[in-house]
Parts: structure tokens; C-alpha cells; sequence
């Protein structure tokens, strides 16, 4: 795994994704060699304290000198309310990379399937973008499930994706609109032969608990489920 390093990061574009969801990219003093699914940290400072937040890398590590991030807003939330008012220009001091939710390009396995929800989207944004390319023969599925159409972001960027490279496919689902898309929760999508596959499972703890249980239920060995849990 790359080294985990101290270093700075000045926002340079500042965007909401959603009506809770902001985008943020951060122009770094220097390069952050990482692999894709790591996440950072952040220290945050705020009426005197000052704590540690960690979020998923969105983009390829081939962009350089670079991280962008997607930030779930939460009311009274500790960093939420320092990232409402963040502005481009802010510095923020950085720690990473961490994390081993990285993708194995040594397994076997042709097909390969990302569940994620909400922002835990972010670390497959990663991957697709940097492993597609790079691994043509291997079949990429990405169930992303989020609620309404309000809260689907990324949708333009993974539509693209899945244009560009065929052996991509993206397939979003709302849980609690009806809409010409699948509806229902993202594990309701799962293919159903799962033997011989991989599966990587990432948002919050219920989800992938879930999920973790159904794959389990239909066959699907231990060692062929990755997961990272968002608190």
C-alpha cells in the first residue's frame, strides 16, 4: 500500500451534487500516491476542537496533485457545517491514504459487481475510472441505490462510463420513487446466479450488512465479498 503521508489541500471547486450532497476537489501540495476505494482524512476544526473526518477518494489516482470527494451534509453535523460554509480557497490540512477497499486485479473472477448507496458510491467512481481501461476482458456491474431522482448525483458521469466501455454497466435504483428505472432497494438487484462472481459492498452499516447476509444466503463464499461500512 502507498505511504501514509501529512499534507495540505486548497479547495479549487466547490459544487452541490444534491440538495446533502457537495462536491469538493482540493488542489494538493504535493503529489498522494493511492489506490482506488482509499479514503483520507480530514482535520476539522471547529469552536475550538478539532477532529478527524474521513472520506472516499472519487477520482483516479491518475489525476495528479488531486482528490476530489463527495461530502454527505448532516444537519449540526461537526464537519458538515464547517464544509457549508467552506469556500474555494480554503486550506484544509490532510492525512492519508488508509484503507484497504481496494480492488484485487489478481482474482480470477470475470464479473465483478459494486453496491453501493448514498455516498458510498464514491470509492466505485474511483475504481471505474481508473480499472476499465485497464482490465477490458473483466465485466464491471454497478448497482447504485439511492432514494429519489433528488438524490441521484453522478448519474451523467456513470451513464458515460457505461457508453464508453462495454463491459461497464450501470444500473441505479430509487427506493422510494417510482420512476422508469429499477425501484427498490439496492440489494433487491443482485443477479441471481451469484456463484463465480465478485461482489464489493459499500455505504452505510445496514446495507451492507445486509447484503453481506443475502450473498452468504445464496452461496456466495466469504473470501468473494469485500465491503466498507460508512458510519
Amino acid at each position: 500500500m502507498p505511504p501514509i503521508l501529512d499534507f495540505q489541500g486548497r479547495i479549487t471547486e466547490k459544487r452541490n451534487l444534491t440538495h446533502d450532497v457537495i462536491f469538493i476537489s482540493l488542489q494538493l501540495d504535493q503529489d498522494l500516491p493511492f489506490k482506488p476505494g482509499q479514503f483520507v482524512s480530514i482535520k476539522i476544526t471547529r469552536n475550538g476542537e478539532t477532529k478527524l473526518k474521513s472520506y472516499s477518494i472519487l477520482n483516479s489516482p491518475d489525476k495528479k496533485k488531486t482528490i476530489d470527494l463527495c461530502i454527505k451534509l448532516v444537519e449540526g453535523g461537526f464537519a458538515s457545517e464547517i464544509f457549508k460554509e467552506a469556500k474555494v480557497g480554503d486550506i484544509f490540512p490532510l492525512k492519508g491514504p488508509f484503507g484497504h477497499f481496494v480492488f484485487d486485479e489478481n482474482a480470477p473472477e470475470q464479473d465483478y459487481y459494486f453496491i453501493a448507496a448514498g455516498t458510498g458510491v464514491a470509492p466505485f467512481h474511483s475504481m471505474l475510472q481508473y480499472h476499465l481501461p485497464k482490465l477490458p476482458t473483466k465485466n464491471f456491474t454497478l448497482l447504485f441505490g439511492v432514494r429519489t431522482q433528488h438524490d441521484l448525483f453522478l448519474h451523467e458521469e456513470f451513464k458515460t462510463l457505461q457508453q464508453q466501455y462495454s463491459n461497464c454497466t450501470y444500473t441505479p435504483t430509487l427506493s422510494r420513487e417510482q420512476w422508469t428505472g429499477a425501484h427498490g432497494r439496492v440489494q433487491y438487484h443482485l443477479p441471481q446466479e451469484m456463484k463465480g462472481k465478485m461482489f464489493y459492498i459499500c455505504g452505510l452499516k445496514e446495507m451492507v450488512l445486509e447484503t453481506k447476509e443475502l450473498l452468504l444466503k445464496n452461496g456466495v463464499i466469504p473470501d468473494k465479498i469485500r465491503s466498507e461500512r460508512y458510519t
